[in-house]
């Protein structure tokens, strides 16, 4: 997701110069360095006051991380991308640090078509605010909850949902080779059907229903699959499969947190 971020920003021709990141690993600083051409660290060393630290760590790393900086950081703004922790124990492992925003982005963030969700606790100076909507919008769009506890939700929806389509259009496929087609043909139809049928989707989220029966004519082809589907329960299906995924996050942040 880090590196998403990096190349989102240099394609929005954000200055490279102001990019500093600092990665452990040798192996993985040579490449992003190449990959990039920015300035990559070993350790952190002086963090100037004006400079957003983005937080794009594995969960279980971040407390030893804030804490071995804590010292260091008294007017930046965090931003944490690490999945689970929550904004109180970010505070807790900084000593009480509040300039902190929360987010999740999901992968799609790789083509700069993410969304991403984010929360603070605080009211943001209106530069501050600029500066996290510009970084999230490099990767793709961005909404604000009201409510931390909504971020289970959207790892569970955006977050995993990513791989819930790629499983769907894996078994359309499937399907569609079962009925006769190639592999090539198969995967051509399967997935620029999908491709088309978001844009159509976004353009009238509002209108589902309509675009469905605009397919569904009365007594034809599409009525008779859709009806398959609603008797093997995709709705009910669906819905276990995302309250399984919110729960998984809701344990796992407790455990985190």
């Amino acid at each position: 997701m880090a590196r998403a971020m990096i190349s989102g920003l240099l394609n929005k021709k954000y200055d490279s110069a102001l990019i500093r990141v600092i990665e452990s690993d040798h192996d993985k600083r040579i490449s992003i360095e190449s990959d990039f051409k920015i300035t990559v660290h070993a350790e952190f060393k002086q963090i100037a006051a004006d400079e957003i630290i983005i937080l794009a760590v594995k969960p279980q790393q971040t407390e030893i991380l804030l804490r071995s900086i804590s010292d260091q950081i008294s007017k930046q703004l965090i931003l944490s991308i690490a999945a689970g922790i929550q904004i109180q124990s970010i505070e807790k492992w900084t000593n009480g640090y509040k300039n902190i925003v929360r987010s999740m982005p999901n992968m799609c963030a790789q083509i700069q078509l993410g969304i991403t969700a984010l929360f603070t606790k605080e009211v943001l100076p209106l530069k501050n605010k600029v500066a996290i909507e510009e970084i999230s919008s490099a990767i793709g769009e961005f909404i604000w909850l009201d409510d931390e506890s909504k971020m289970d939700a959207v790892t569970a929806i955006s977050g995993s949902g990513p791989a819930y389509i790629f499983y769907f259009l894996h078994a359309f496929i499937e399907s569609a080779i079962q009925l006769g087609l190639s592999k090539n043909e198969a995967e051509k139809l399967c997935s620029k059907t999908i491709l088309g049928a978001s844009h159509l989707a976004e353009d009238q989220i509002g209108n589902l229903q309509n675009l469905i029966s605009s397919v569904a004519s009365k007594g034809g082809t599409t009525e008779e699959g859709l009806k398959q589907l609603e008797s093997n329960n995709l709705n009910e299906a669906l819905l276990k499969a995302t309250r399984a995924a919110y729960e998984k996050s809701k344990k796992l942040g407790s455990e985190f947190n």
